[in-house]
């Protein structure tokens, strides 16, 4: 990961109080740390960048003058925009790993969405748990999937 976005990574964390590795975690799973990485989601939406970035919130982010190239050119405006959601997933159902989930499957109450919460959540616990023993062994790069 360039050192350019770990320090975003740790200044987003601090701003909206997030672990910086929850973050790197995410981004992980989301684009393998892929700045400009597009990813196709169930529908006709996508993701974008860093932290995949829905295209549902489009509408919302063009308020604030964030087009969807800038997600996939600015690391740093992709990170804080992820943090953005995760800390609104983290206010509507506390700081827990179902907001984890919802962060990828949505708030929606269904069996299917609560299913799609855990298994993305499980998976971000996992790469989080490897980023701190990566770390605390001294290490600077996430190597396990």
């Amino acid at each position: 990961m360039p050192a350019w976005s770990a320090d975003c990574f740790d200044m987003a964390g601090r701003d909206y109080r997030i672990d910086p590795d929850l973050l790197r975690a995410i981004s992980w799973q989301e684009s393998k740390w892929k700045v400009n990485a597009i990813g196709k989601n169930p529908g006709a939406g996508y993701g974008a960048g860093l932290m995949q970035i829905d295209s549902q919130h489009q509408g919302e982010l063009s308020q604030y003058g964030i087009k969807p190239g800038h997600l996939l050119t600015d690391a740093c405006l992709n990170i804080y925009t992820g943090a953005y959601y995760l800390a609104l997933a983290f206010k509507k159902w506390g700081v827990s790993w179902e907001a984890v989930g919802a962060y990828n499957a949505g708030f929606r109450r269904t069996d299917r969405q609560a299913m799609r919460r855990l298994e993305y959540a499980r998976k971000i616990e996992a790469i989080y748990l490897a980023i701190k023993k990566n770390k605390n062994a001294g290490q600077s790069s996430l190597t396990t999937k």
